[in-house]
């Protein structure tokens, strides 16, 4: 006998939501001042009771590291207006806007562009991505499939090879045997020809055309959005300076930041004359609209300030003496003294430029792991290290490239106290092939 019956269950579950407003307060902190302000106006021309007065862009009076203290204001040297959306970041939103067209596909669209070296690659894990944004790791995938559309080919790539292979349409003839060289660069790496040809499957002088093709391609897309903006190509967002009580501040640019008005009394006039309760329904949505953006950006401005403020604070010593005084730091540090998620910190920090007597840096730069130094119990900046290292390698000469062993010794001779496998690990998180590699590659050059 069939027993039919009824029952209720009660569960809770945790989403998010991607709301229009959710998509505005992410974009919102991943915009520079500058860029505020653009968002900002196109904002405003679709609501009549948002009014946005833009500021007079100026440069400071000087980017080295002997800014004046005393004198944290700007020099009339302005720049174009429209110059804002030529930045790295506004190309990279622009195309998340014209690729993605769903609501919660941008919110993730959002994520991803911010997450993205100044070279094009993303090395953030998609699963850390998906963990941050509360939605399953193969709905991230699939809106990055999507970017990996945007142009310079290559954008949005995980990987070198990944990048290489989004810049060989499949419907280019030679699109095999580029995907076998691609699929096998270690090959390359090591001067293994002869192997090369044999899977490619190919003469010597295909090979060589093959590879003439290969160095055509563009390894970091992304800097090619980046053209005609390096820091410090715009004002900064942020200052940071020592008063004359000798106290650090940080403050907002004020000549960069839009100026957000809300018409309440267009909108209470307005009301009076309106019968219909749709034209009601549009003034009320406009208005709640105008006061919710304006509500945003003030809470976007606080956040950064307060995120600056610790990132001073920290790293006062940088700011005094320079970058040998580089404190170790990490986003976490910062989250949990602000109050914050990191996903946050990192959001607002990659958007960021404050100028300090240091120059204009962006906020990223302040942040790095600690290297035991002799005669300091904090250590040194990885950063530092780090820019030591690829330094060392820049200098060196083609035919006698450097070793692990005599980078470590040089440093370990000024007082770094850091291993081989450790200068290894910056090469490889640099894309610095090892001094083999290197010598390899600089002979491959003569040849080709």
């Amino acid at each position: 006998m069939l027993n039919i019956s009824i029952s209720t269950n009660i569960s809770q579950n945790q989403s998010l939501v991607f709301t229009p407003q959710l998509q505005q307060a992410i974009k919102l902190l991943l915009l520079n001042n500058i860029e505020l302000s653009s968002y900002a106006e196109s904002i405003a021309e679709e609501n009549p009771f948002l009014e946005i007065d833009l500021p007079e862009v100026r440069m400071p009076a000087s980017q080295g590291a002997n800014v004046a203290q005393k004198n944290s204001e700007f020099d009339p040297i302005s720049l174009l207006p429209d110059k804002a959306g030529e930045s790295f970041g506004a190309r990279l939103f622009a195309q998340v806007d014209d690729t993605l067209k769903d609501q919660a596909e941008r919110a993730i669209g959002y994520a991803l562009a911010s997450h993205l070296d100044p070279t094009g690659w993303l090395t953030t894990p998609l699963s850390l991505l998906a963990q941050n944004l509360n939605v399953e790791e193969k709905y991230v995938a699939a809106v990055l499939s999507k970017l990996q559309r945007a142009e310079p080919t290559g954008l949005f790539a995980r990987d070198l090879s990944e990048c290489l292979s989004l810049q060989i349409p499949t419907t280019d003839l030679d699109h095999t045997s580029m995907g076998i060289i691609i699929a096998n660069l270690a090959l390359l790496e090591r001067g293994l020809l002869n192997e090369m040809r044999r899977k490619v499957g190919c003469s010597a002088d295909e090979l060589r055309y093959f590879l003439r093709r290969l160095r055509g391609l563009n390894p970091k897309p992304g800097l090619a959005l980046s053209e005609g903006d390096q820091a410090p190509i715009r004002a900064p967002d942020l200052l940071t300076a020592k008063g004359p009580n000798g106290e650090w501040f940080v403050k907002l640019n004020g000549s960069t930041l839009p100026i957000i008005k809300v018409d309440e009394a267009a909108g209470q006039r307005v009301r009076k004359f309106l019968k219909l309760e749709i034209d009601q329904i549009y003034v009320r949505e406009n208005l709640g609209n105008a006061r919710w953006l304006k509500r945003a950006i003030a809470q976007r401005n606080e956040t950064s300030i307060k995120v600056a403020a610790e990132i001073v604070r920290i790293q006062l010593p940088f700011l005094e003496h320079g970058i040998k005084h580089m404190r170790p730091l990490k986003l976490k540090t910062i989250a949990e003294a602000v109050g914050l998620h990191e996903s946050t910190i990192s959001r607002v920090t990659s958007a960021l430029m404050i100028q300090t007597p240091q120059g204009t840096l962006p906020l990223k730069t302040f942040f790095s792991n600690a290297i035991e130094l002799n005669g300091s119990d904090e250590g040194a900046s990885a950063r530092m290290v780090r820019e030591k290292v690829r330094t060392l390698i820049g200098q060196e000469v083609p035919i006698k490239p450097l070793s692990d062993e005599f980078i470590m010794q040089k440093l370990n001779s000024e007082g770094l106290s850091i291993a081989r496998r450790t200068i290894a690990k910056y090469r490889k998180l640099d894309k610095i092939p090892s001094s083999c590699q290197r010598r390899r590659n600089y002979q491959l050059q003569a040849t080709m």
